[in-house]
């Protein structure tokens, strides 16, 4: 569902500009992450969907923080049907719970967190594609080909640092 809306906004948001300004504490030109306010909680950090693999992400976009801005808006529009933002949170802590020596459930836990962070991980990716490219012209897949440093980036996904 995500990904629809990524598209269909992408589709609705084309023809009136290839990036759009978003006010954050009015200024236009600040993003997201330069808003927060530096006595954020690193659980209140983790809520808003900013975990070090997506920074990392969004610093290697073009278009990246104004592509997680957009995804999230996305996510909460679509939260009565799931709420990636808040599984990752649920599995980080819950990996954070477990006891030492039960490693098969801290595995389980870490790999579900994991695979919601990459979801996370390709609704940021995609949004940017959408910015750059349009997709009659290229194909996500081919896109993402051509920018081994996101594989990379995706490839070690963590969601216990």
């Amino acid at each position: 569902m995500a990904i629809i809306c990524c598209r269909l906004d992408a589709e609705v948001n084309f023809g009136t500009s290839s990036v759009t300004q978003t006010m954050v504490n009015g200024d236009p030109y600040s993003t997201p992450e330069e808003s927060l306010p530096s006595w954020t909680s690193e659980e209140e950090a983790r809520r808003m969907g900013d975990y070090r693999d997506i920074l990392s992400l969004t610093r290697v976009l073009m278009h990246g923080p104004k592509s997680k801005a957009d995804v999230d808006i996305i996510i909460e529009r679509c939260a009565g049907a799931g709420h990636i933002r808040d599984d990752i949170l649920h599995y980080s802590k819950e990996v954070e719970e477990v006891p030492d020596d039960d490693d098969e459930h801290r595995a389980y836990l870490m790999d579900m967190g994991i695979k919601a962070l990459r979801r996370y991980f390709f609704l940021v990716t995609f949004r940017s594609y959408l910015y750059c490219k349009s997709p009659a012209e290229t194909k996500f897949t081919s896109w993402m080909d051509a920018r081994p440093e996101l594989g990379h980036l995706c490839n070690n996904l963590r969601i216990d640092k």
